[in-house]
């Protein structure tokens, strides 16, 4: 995947600026147009969004995916046979092993190479999705009917306010829809994609 811009007025302050979180969303609409090019079936990808200045004096956003490598999704599931483990899992191990000093060390370098600064962390990602029934509960969809499961293409990111941005495109569908919200929806703790990245986030804002 390569790496986007956005140029988006130069701001000062801690907390993201209105246009800084809207090129946020918009940037990762042209993510998922990206990826929706290359069609279905893919890795998931990681990605670093990054606000930095410009020899213009602007500030751009920058869509970083080489803060991991495509082989960390393609390790083997011990307790499913001929499946790998799932991404969400691999996104909270890899946020406990980002904690560990060296890791630590190689993390801020990362965050802030050439001079930029981290306003969020993102993941593109595919799955099955499936109206919720009365009495849903977490993991249900497993055992949803084929008939009612539909196969999406997600981009999820938590930015440095912690506010969730979300492309979600069903296959075969031709346009993405597009969701923003200031905090994190109550419903996102039972989704560990979103949980996981929150930490990450977290750990990049004490950088």
């Amino acid at each position: 995947m390569t790496i986007h811009h956005c140029t988006i007025p130069n701001t000062a302050g801690r907390r993201l600026q209105p246009d800084t979180s809207t090129a946020i969303t918009t940037i990762l609409v042209d993510t998922e147009a990206t990826a929706h090019r290359y069609g279905w079936d893919q890795q998931p990808v990681l990605f670093g969004l990054f606000d930095h200045s410009t020899a213009q004096g602007n500030a751009a956003i920058e869509v970083d995916p080489t803060i991991i490598g495509p082989d960390l999704w393609a390790e083997p599931d011990p307790h499913r046979p001929g499946m790998n483990v799932p991404p969400p899992v691999l996104l909270h191990r890899l946020a406990r092993d980002l904690t560990s000093p060296a890791a630590s060390r190689w993390l801020d370098h990362w965050l802030h190479e050439r001079g930029r600064t981290c306003v969020g962390i993102g993941l593109v990602f595919e799955a099955w999705a499936a109206p919720h029934r009365p009495g849903y509960r977490y993991g249900d969809l497993a055992n949803a009917p084929v008939g009612q499961k539909r196969e999406i293409r997600v981009v999820a990111a938590v930015d440095t306010d912690l506010g969730l941005h979300r492309i979600t495109r069903v296959r075969d569908v031709d346009t993405p829809r597009v969701d923003r919200w200031a905090q994190l929806p109550a419903g996102s703790r039972h989704r560990r994609v979103v949980t996981g990245l929150d930490r990450l986030v977290r750990l990049a804002r004490n950088h």
